[in-house]
């Protein structure tokens, strides 16, 4: 039997919370195995996060933090941002296998557009899109990006030609450029 604990116990925070999920595919992040990583009792998790759900949200938008440029589009650059905006956004969904699959399809309790959102939309602004027309090349742009990561992450996924994601990228802006004004 181990010795009983001396001293203080661990001192939590959100972020040592977050940061103890973030490496975890989603299917494994459980109150349970985070509380164990930290040594602490899972009732201890509930006094900084509601729920499992909660906690995936927040890791969710901690990843998205991590991702974002620290540059925004401009109208000189829009596409060139885009491109690389579309490149850290695949790394940093390698760096935690499974949240691709879980920004496609988890539930989220957003309440608006986030940062990262509106400096796309900017850039499809830039582009020649109107709001609204932006908005949906925003969807279309993240979903697909989200996608692809998600495929590549499927192990169970062997597709016949080896995926270029350069072409996936070319083949979503290449669509602004049917749409641009004169």
């Amino acid at each position: 039997m181990a010795a009983p604990r001396r001293g203080r116990p661990a001192k939590l925070s959100l972020e040592t919370i977050v940061e103890a999920a973030l490496p975890r595919d989603p299917d494994q992040v459980t109150m349970q195995a985070v509380a164990t990583e930290l040594g602490v009792a899972p009732s201890a998790l509930y006094r900084w996060v509601r729920d499992r759900e909660h906690l995936l949200d927040l890791v969710s938008a901690e990843l998205a933090r991590r991702i974002t440029t620290p540059d925004l589009p401009t109208a000189q650059n829009w596409r060139q941002w885009l491109l690389g905006y579309a490149r850290d956004l695949r790394e940093g969904l390698h760096e935690v296998p499974g949240f691709a699959v879980r920004l496609l399809t988890g539930p989220h309790r957003h309440t608006g557009p986030t940062a990262v959102e509106e400096a796309v939309v900017a850039a499809f602004r830039f582009g020649g899109a109107d709001e609204a027309l932006a908005r949906q090349y925003w969807y279309a742009y993240s979903t697909a990006i989200m996608g692809w990561v998600a495929a590549e992450q499927n192990r169970h996924h062997q597709p016949a030609v080896t995926p270029d994601f350069e072409v996936l990228i070319d083949v979503l802006l290449r669509g602004t450029d049917q749409r641009r004004p004169d």
